[in-house]
């Protein structure tokens, strides 16, 4: 890969990085300094997937409209550094709250939004076109492996100097983020215009018509909103059921995580070769198989402590492992099948539809653990992954199925 591809993947990992403090220290900081209950903690997660759900589509028609994609990245690194820092001196003067966390969250997934399209279609002016999956593979790779040190570092870091420190942190690895995109010499520009003005409202509609325009996507989209809500519902209830119902140490709390990272990063490499000798197609679908298979590890840890925490690392790591090879396999099925000038708005229609199933799961998520309990809820969202299995079973029907020759599509 270039030297240009290498500052864009550093920047990315170093707020992947950052980024995980943050993460990290907003669920330590609603479970023990704020004593957040789960309906809470609910609201606090929907803010973090809410401008997704929001913004998601518009973000999507900014990615294939964007001339200067790489000065939006610039931009947005300089507005989170900003955000984080007030947000740690709130909490380093005791003025913050839970619905700071909540205001935090929100802003910074509108950020988010805008970032994580981009940065995908910006990526095709860094890499040849059969590079393409390969480069997101390694881009992949680096989030994993910079989440994984980040979690490891976390915990460990939060309990000894408080969550204040974790927001710094990230701050400080946004600002390096900003000077690395800085340093990227090839031009930046974003895909050809149209030949002619639409209006947005076509334009995202254009998106949801890539979508549904072919089987596959199609069919991945109905998984993609099951799935999703069933991850959203598990996202809230996780710090709490492993701090409370486990009763996990903070310090170890991170290192569990950490593991996790660890599975994305290898399931990343494992995607590589695997793609190698499958179709992206067949790697999405198998991806997607074990991370329902996954689900049920998770709600069954129990025990004694050494019993508990090891289940719960295989709970947390395999469907990471599964997500990250069925992350590859899709984002390199949607290049195949999506033109080039129609690309973001079809990776922001799924990432809608996945969203607002995500915020219907946290809301829900919450509300189900302050009426069945912490253990209860998480069997649930395991019953709701197996649901994804009714069209996952189509998406290998469709995977077989030769695929009709036609013309390439271009978008005027």
């Amino acid at each position: 890969m270039s030297r240009d591809f290498r500052y864009y993947w550093s920047a990315e990992v170093s707020s992947t990085f950052g980024s995980t403090f943050t993460t990290m220290a907003i669920a330590t900081l609603g479970v023990i300094v704020f004593n957040a209950s789960p309906s809470e903690l609910g609201f606090v997660s929907a803010a973090a997937i809410l401008p997704a759900c929001v913004f998601g589509l518009l973000a999507g028609v900014l990615g294939d409209r964007l001339r200067r994609p790489r000065r939006v990245l610039i931009g947005c690194n300089a507005a989170a550094a900003s955000l984080v820092l007030v947000v740690a001196l709130g909490i380093g003067t005791g003025a913050a709250t839970i619905w700071w966390l909540a205001a935090l969250c929100f802003v910074l997934g509108c950020i988010a939004t805008v970032v994580e399209t981009v940065y995908f279609t910006h990526l095709r002016g860094l890499v040849p076109p059969d590079r393409l999956t390969a480069g997101r593979a390694r881009l992949q790779t680096g989030e994993y492996g910079a989440r994984t040190a980040g979690q490891a570092l976390a915990g460990v870091l939060i309990s000894v100097l408080g969550g204040a420190f974790a927001l710094v942190v990230d701050a400080l690895t946004y600002l390096v983020s900003l000077v690395l995109l800085t340093r990227i010499t090839a031009p930046d520009q974003g895909a050809p215009p149209a030949d002619a003005p639409r209006s947005l409202h076509r334009e995202i509609g254009e998106g949801f018509r890539q979508v549904a325009k072919y089987p596959f996507l199609r069919t991945f989209g109905v998984f993609t909103a099951v799935r999703s809500m069933s991850v959203g519902a598990l996202a809230t209830i996780v710090a709490p059921f492993l701090l409370r119902d486990l009763n996990v140490p903070l310090e170890l709390y991170g290192a569990l995580f950490a593991v996790s990272g660890l599975a994305g990063l290898v399931g990343s490499l494992a995607a590589g070769r695997l793609a190698e000798r499958m179709s992206l197609h067949s790697l999405a679908v198998l991806g997607s198989a074990g991370t329902v298979g996954a689900a049920f590890v998770l709600p069954s840890a129990g025990g004694p402590l050494p019993v508990a925490v090891t289940i719960a690392v295989l709970g947390l790591a395999l469907p990471t492992v599964f997500g990250a090879i069925a992350n590859v396999g899709l984002s390199g099925a949607l290049t195949e099948l999506v033109p080039e000038n129609a690309l973001g708005r079809a990776i922001a229609s799924l990432r809608t539809i996945a969203t607002t199933a995500q915020i219907l799961g946290a809301l829900g998520g919450g509300l189900l653990a302050d009426a069945l309990g912490l253990r209860p809820t998480a069997w649930v969202c395991a019953g709701l992954a197996l649901l994804g299995c009714v069209p996952l079973l189509r998406a290998v029907v469709v995977t077989r199925r030769p695929a009709p020759v036609e013309e390439p599509a271009v978008l005027v």
